[in-house]
Protein backbone atom coordinates (compact mmCIF):
# COMPACT_ATOMS: atom_id res chain seq x y z
CA UNK A 1 0.00 0.00 0.00
CA UNK A 2 1.38 3.42 -1.44
CA UNK A 3 1.99 5.72 2.11
CA UNK A 4 1.80 9.31 1.39
CA UNK A 5 4.86 11.83 2.50
CA UNK A 6 4.91 15.37 3.40
CA UNK A 7 8.26 16.86 2.26
CA UNK A 8 9.42 19.64 4.60
CA UNK A 9 13.40 21.06 3.95
CA UNK A 10 14.38 17.03 2.90
CA UNK A 11 12.27 15.93 6.33
CA UNK A 12 9.97 13.36 4.25
CA UNK A 13 6.85 12.85 7.22
CA UNK A 14 4.87 10.40 7.00
CA UNK A 15 0.86 11.30 7.11
CA UNK A 16 -0.02 8.51 9.21
CA UNK A 17 2.75 9.40 11.99
CA UNK A 18 1.00 13.26 11.63
CA UNK A 19 -1.12 12.87 14.37
CA UNK A 20 1.49 11.62 16.80
CA UNK A 21 3.22 14.86 15.66
CA UNK A 22 1.03 17.23 16.28
CA UNK A 23 0.19 15.54 19.60
CA UNK A 24 4.22 15.98 20.44
CA UNK A 25 4.35 19.58 19.31
CA UNK A 26 1.66 20.45 21.86
CA UNK A 27 -0.78 21.19 18.54
CA UNK A 28 -2.92 18.48 18.45
CA UNK A 29 -5.68 21.05 20.32
CA UNK A 30 -5.04 23.80 18.02
CA UNK A 31 -5.46 21.44 15.15
CA UNK A 32 -8.56 20.22 16.07
CA UNK A 33 -10.38 23.24 17.20
CA UNK A 34 -9.76 24.64 14.24
CA UNK A 35 -10.79 21.75 11.85
CA UNK A 36 -13.77 21.75 14.24
CA UNK A 37 -14.51 25.46 13.63
CA UNK A 38 -14.03 24.76 9.87
CA UNK A 39 -16.73 22.54 9.89
CA UNK A 40 -18.98 24.56 12.10
CA UNK A 41 -19.02 27.49 9.97
CA UNK A 42 -19.08 25.52 6.77
CA UNK A 43 -22.57 25.99 5.41
CA UNK A 44 -23.28 29.82 7.20
CA UNK A 45 -23.51 32.82 5.54
CA UNK A 46 -23.68 35.73 7.29
CA UNK A 47 -26.05 38.57 6.16
CA UNK A 48 -24.47 41.04 4.55
CA UNK A 49 -26.02 43.94 7.06
CA UNK A 50 -23.77 41.75 9.64
CA UNK A 51 -21.11 41.19 7.92
CA UNK A 52 -20.87 45.53 7.90
CA UNK A 53 -21.43 45.48 11.12
CA UNK A 54 -19.36 43.59 12.31
CA UNK A 55 -15.98 45.06 10.32
CA UNK A 56 -17.34 48.50 11.71
CA UNK A 57 -16.86 47.06 15.14
CA UNK A 58 -13.67 45.30 14.54
CA UNK A 59 -12.26 49.00 12.74
CA UNK A 60 -13.79 50.46 15.46
CA UNK A 61 -12.17 48.27 18.47
CA UNK A 62 -8.79 48.36 16.65
CA UNK A 63 -8.99 51.98 16.15
CA UNK A 64 -8.33 52.03 12.26
CA UNK A 65 -9.81 55.18 11.39
CA UNK A 66 -8.58 55.75 7.50
CA UNK A 67 -6.66 53.78 5.07
CA UNK A 68 -3.67 54.87 6.69
CA UNK A 69 -4.95 52.93 10.10
CA UNK A 70 -6.27 49.76 7.70
CA UNK A 71 -2.47 49.56 6.00
CA UNK A 72 -0.14 50.07 9.27
CA UNK A 73 -2.79 47.27 10.76
CA UNK A 74 -2.14 44.59 8.04
CA UNK A 75 1.60 44.94 7.82
CA UNK A 76 1.86 45.06 11.76
CA UNK A 77 -0.42 41.64 11.43
CA UNK A 78 1.49 40.29 8.19
CA UNK A 79 -1.61 40.28 6.73
CA UNK A 80 -3.80 41.34 3.30
CA UNK A 81 -6.95 42.89 3.44
CA UNK A 82 -8.26 39.66 2.00
CA UNK A 83 -7.12 37.92 4.51
CA UNK A 84 -8.46 40.68 6.85
CA UNK A 85 -11.76 39.97 5.07
CA UNK A 86 -11.30 36.66 5.38
CA UNK A 87 -10.90 36.29 9.09
CA UNK A 88 -13.27 38.40 10.01
CA UNK A 89 -16.40 36.47 8.01
CA UNK A 90 -15.41 33.48 9.50
CA UNK A 91 -15.16 34.66 12.80
CA UNK A 92 -18.60 36.07 12.01
CA UNK A 93 -19.70 32.57 10.68
CA UNK A 94 -18.32 31.31 14.11
CA UNK A 95 -20.19 33.82 16.49
CA UNK A 96 -23.74 33.20 14.45
CA UNK A 97 -23.09 29.05 14.55
CA UNK A 98 -22.40 29.37 18.33
CA UNK A 99 -25.51 31.44 19.02
CA UNK A 100 -27.80 29.11 16.67
CA UNK A 101 -26.11 26.21 19.06
CA UNK A 102 -26.06 27.34 22.50
CA UNK A 103 -29.04 30.40 22.44
CA UNK A 104 -31.79 28.18 23.67
CA UNK A 105 -30.06 27.09 26.50
CA UNK A 106 -28.84 30.57 27.72
CA UNK A 107 -32.55 30.80 30.21
CA UNK A 108 -31.85 27.96 32.02
CA UNK A 109 -28.02 28.49 32.21
CA UNK A 110 -28.41 31.64 33.93
CA UNK A 111 -31.09 30.76 36.26
CA UNK A 112 -29.05 27.92 37.09
CA UNK A 113 -25.86 30.26 37.44
CA UNK A 114 -27.57 33.17 39.00
CA UNK A 115 -26.64 32.89 42.64
CA UNK A 116 -22.94 32.92 41.43
CA UNK A 117 -22.93 35.50 38.80
CA UNK A 118 -24.76 38.41 41.92
CA UNK A 119 -21.92 40.81 42.73
CA UNK A 120 -21.11 42.40 45.69
CA UNK A 121 -18.88 44.55 47.01
CA UNK A 122 -17.23 44.29 50.61
CA UNK A 123 -14.91 45.67 52.61
CA UNK A 124 -11.89 43.77 53.85
CA UNK A 125 -9.22 43.98 56.80
CA UNK A 126 -7.38 40.85 56.82
CA UNK A 127 -3.97 40.20 59.46
CA UNK A 128 -2.27 37.85 61.43
CA UNK A 129 -3.29 38.55 64.87
CA UNK A 130 -6.74 37.47 66.63
CA UNK A 131 -5.46 39.94 68.98
CA UNK A 132 -5.12 42.66 66.51
CA UNK A 133 -8.00 41.74 64.75
CA UNK A 134 -10.32 41.66 67.54
CA UNK A 135 -9.09 45.35 68.70
CA UNK A 136 -10.08 46.57 64.89
CA UNK A 137 -13.19 45.29 65.30
CA UNK A 138 -14.51 47.00 68.05
CA UNK A 139 -13.01 50.22 66.73
CA UNK A 140 -15.03 49.72 64.00
CA UNK A 141 -18.21 48.49 66.42
CA UNK A 142 -17.44 52.17 68.18
CA UNK A 143 -17.28 54.09 65.29
CA UNK A 144 -13.58 55.00 66.45
CA UNK A 145 -12.38 55.02 62.84
CA UNK A 146 -13.96 54.43 59.37
CA UNK A 147 -13.34 50.82 58.02
CA UNK A 148 -11.35 52.87 55.05
CA UNK A 149 -9.20 54.78 57.60
CA UNK A 150 -8.15 51.35 59.46
CA UNK A 151 -8.12 49.06 56.30
CA UNK A 152 -5.32 51.07 54.94
CA UNK A 153 -3.14 51.47 57.69
CA UNK A 154 -3.61 48.23 59.57
CA UNK A 155 -4.53 45.53 56.76
CA UNK A 156 -1.50 43.39 56.05
CA UNK A 157 -3.39 41.92 52.59
CA UNK A 158 -2.86 43.86 49.39
CA UNK A 159 -6.97 45.19 50.27
CA UNK A 160 -4.94 47.86 52.41
CA UNK A 161 -4.06 49.51 49.01
CA UNK A 162 -7.74 50.07 47.88
CA UNK A 163 -8.49 50.84 51.71
CA UNK A 164 -10.19 47.78 51.79
CA UNK A 165 -12.47 48.03 49.50
CA UNK A 166 -13.17 44.93 47.04
CA UNK A 167 -15.68 44.51 43.99
CA UNK A 168 -18.22 44.75 42.93
CA UNK A 169 -17.13 40.71 42.78
CA UNK A 170 -19.26 37.83 41.58
CA UNK A 171 -19.84 35.91 43.99
CA UNK A 172 -18.90 32.72 42.05
CA UNK A 173 -15.10 34.62 42.80
CA UNK A 174 -15.27 34.84 46.33
CA UNK A 175 -13.71 32.38 48.91
CA UNK A 176 -16.77 30.53 49.88
CA UNK A 177 -16.45 30.70 53.57
CA UNK A 178 -16.55 34.64 52.65
CA UNK A 179 -19.44 34.55 50.54
CA UNK A 180 -21.39 32.84 52.75
CA UNK A 181 -21.22 35.50 54.95
CA UNK A 182 -21.88 38.28 52.49
CA UNK A 183 -25.42 36.15 50.83
CA UNK A 184 -26.95 36.51 54.16
CA UNK A 185 -25.86 39.99 54.83
CA UNK A 186 -27.72 43.53 54.38
CA UNK A 187 -25.83 45.92 53.30
CA UNK A 188 -23.76 47.74 55.99
CA UNK A 189 -23.67 44.31 57.92
CA UNK A 190 -19.84 44.19 60.12
CA UNK A 191 -18.86 40.46 60.65
CA UNK A 192 -16.80 39.67 63.92
CA UNK A 193 -13.26 38.40 63.24
CA UNK A 194 -13.34 34.38 61.90
CA UNK A 195 -9.47 32.52 60.83
CA UNK A 196 -9.33 31.52 57.16
CA UNK A 197 -5.95 30.72 55.76
CA UNK A 198 -3.63 31.82 58.45
CA UNK A 199 -5.41 34.85 58.26
CA UNK A 200 -7.67 36.88 60.50
CA UNK A 201 -10.67 38.70 58.56
CA UNK A 202 -13.06 41.28 59.18
CA UNK A 203 -15.30 41.86 56.34
CA UNK A 204 -18.50 44.59 56.14
CA UNK A 205 -21.27 44.27 53.35
CA UNK A 206 -21.41 47.24 51.17
CA UNK A 207 -23.50 47.08 47.95
CA UNK A 208 -25.69 43.79 46.17
CA UNK A 209 -25.83 43.32 42.45
CA UNK A 210 -28.18 41.71 40.67
CA UNK A 211 -27.48 39.84 37.72
CA UNK A 212 -29.09 40.50 34.58
CA UNK A 213 -29.52 38.11 31.05
CA UNK A 214 -28.40 41.13 29.04
CA UNK A 215 -26.78 40.83 25.75
CA UNK A 216 -23.13 40.81 27.27
CA UNK A 217 -24.13 38.38 29.73
CA UNK A 218 -25.67 36.02 27.13
CA UNK A 219 -23.01 36.55 25.07
CA UNK A 220 -20.42 35.16 28.03
CA UNK A 221 -22.91 32.50 28.90
CA UNK A 222 -22.87 31.43 25.18
CA UNK A 223 -19.30 31.36 24.82
CA UNK A 224 -18.70 29.83 27.97
CA UNK A 225 -21.10 26.87 27.33
CA UNK A 226 -19.01 26.87 23.91
CA UNK A 227 -15.49 26.28 25.25
CA UNK A 228 -17.09 23.59 27.31
CA UNK A 229 -18.01 21.72 24.28
CA UNK A 230 -15.31 22.37 22.32
CA UNK A 231 -13.15 20.82 25.13
CA UNK A 232 -15.02 17.45 25.58
CA UNK A 233 -15.13 17.17 21.79
CA UNK A 234 -11.08 17.51 21.73
CA UNK A 235 -10.93 15.37 24.56
CA UNK A 236 -13.07 12.65 22.64
CA UNK A 237 -10.66 12.82 19.49
CA UNK A 238 -7.79 12.72 21.15
CA UNK A 239 -8.50 9.50 23.51
CA UNK A 240 -10.21 8.16 20.17
CA UNK A 241 -6.57 8.94 18.04
CA UNK A 242 -4.53 7.43 21.12
CA UNK A 243 -6.60 4.49 21.24
CA UNK A 244 -6.31 3.70 17.46
CA UNK A 245 -2.57 4.71 18.01
CA UNK A 246 -1.86 1.91 20.69
CA UNK A 247 -3.61 -0.72 18.25
CA UNK A 248 -1.80 -0.51 15.69
CA UNK A 249 1.15 -0.16 17.41
CA UNK A 250 0.38 -3.86 18.58
CA UNK A 251 -0.33 -4.98 14.91
CA UNK A 252 2.63 -3.82 14.16
CA UNK A 253 4.40 -5.92 16.98
CA UNK A 254 2.88 -8.87 15.68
Amino acid sequence: MKEDWINIEGDLISLKDTPKLLKELNLMQVFLRRYFEKKFIKNIEPPREEQINYQKEFMRRERILDNDDLNNWLEKNNKTEADMNKILYDSLSLEIFKKNQFNPQVERVFLDRKILLDRVSYSLMRVKSKSKATELFLRLQEEESTFSELASTFSEGIENMLNGLIGPIEFGKINLQIAERLRNSNPGQLWPPFELESWWLIIRAERFFQATLNEPMRIRLIDEMYEIWMQEKIVKVIKDLDMSFTENQKDNSI
